[in-house]
């Protein structure tokens, strides 16, 4: 049996959203709206994801969110295509699915240099400060100090959308 994971999944800048406000506006409404289905651009970055997984969703240098896995990553034959927010066109071979009421944003996002002081701390090798776009594995108590960020100095955890 395999055990969840906690895993970091970049977002790029240029290609899927074109500022932090609105992939966390994605996040919150339209994933959440789409059952939690989360389209992947390559089908190998990530290998497995089992059921349980923690996904932190990364923005530029920092973590502005997290959900938890509904069903692992599953292959699309053939591959869906969908427009991103900047307007491009494209195919995704596989997809994850979340528990859509799982998926929350921190408020504030956790900067990857404190995620990094926890991981040297912790004599862990690993650099998300150095390859940004990595799809890294987390180990379970860098989560917790993950949400040890988020909650020290007033932060909090988002779950839905403010009406406008």
């Amino acid at each position: 049996m395999e055990h969840p994971q906690v895993r970091i999944f970049p977002h790029s800048v240029e290609k899927e959203f074109p500022s932090e406000e609105s992939l966390k506006e994605w996040l919150l409404g339209d994933l959440r709206q789409g059952g939690g289905v989360y389209r992947l651009r390559t089908a190998n970055r990530v290998q497995d994801l089992p059921l349980g997984s923690i996904v932190l969703f990364r923005y530029g240098k920092g973590i502005v969110g997290e959900a938890v896995v509904r069903k692992g990553k599953e292959l699309l034959n053939p591959g869906v295509e969908e427009t991103t927010k900047t307007g491009e066109v494209v195919e995704y071979p596989a997809q994850v699915t979340f528990a859509p009421s799982s998926i929350r944003l921190y408020a504030p996002p956790v900067p990857v240099e404190a995620i990094q002081r926890h991981m040297n701390e912790h004599h862990i090798a690993k650099n998300i400060v150095t390859f940004p776009g990595a799809y890294v594995e987390l180990d379970w108590e860098i989560y917790a100090c993950i949400l040890k960020e988020v909650v020290s100095g007033g932060g909090a955890f988002i779950s839905h959308l403010n009406p406008a």
